[in-house]
C-alpha cells in the first residue's frame, strides 16, 4: 500500500497562473448560473402574474384560455427551476 507521501501517481502540480484561470472560470460559471436562475425565476413569476391578470380581465373564452396558458407556463417554469417537476430541457 503506497504511503500518503508518495506523489508519483498524483496529477502534476498546477502553476499559480493555471490555478487562477481554473478558479476564475469556475467562479464566473457559478455567478452566471445563479444570476440566470434568478432571472428565469423572475420571468416565470411575471408570466404567472400576467396570466392571472388576463384571466381576471378576460372578456371572452379566448382571453381566459390565453391567461390560463400563461399562468401555467409561469408556474411550470418556476417549478422546474426548483426541481419540483422534470425539466423539458434536460
Amino acid at each position: 500500500m503506497p504511503s500518503p507521501d508518495d506523489e508519483s501517481d498524483s496529477a502534476p502540480a498546477l502553476s499559480e497562473a493555471e490555478l487562477y484561470r481554473i478558479v476564475h472560470e469556475a467562479t464566473q460559471d457559478a455567478i452566471l448560473g445563479a444570476v440566470g436562475t434568478i432571472l428565469l425565476a423572475g420571468v416565470g413569476v411575471v408570466l404567472f402574474l400576467a396570466g392571472l391578470s388576463a384571466i381576471v380581465g378576460a372578456l371572452n373564452i379566448v382571453g381566459t384560455v390565453l391567461g390560463v396558458c400563461f399562468a401555467a407556463l409561469g408556474l411550470y417554469l418556476v417549478a422546474s427551476l426548483l426541481d419540483g417537476v422534470p425539466s423539458l430541457w434536460g
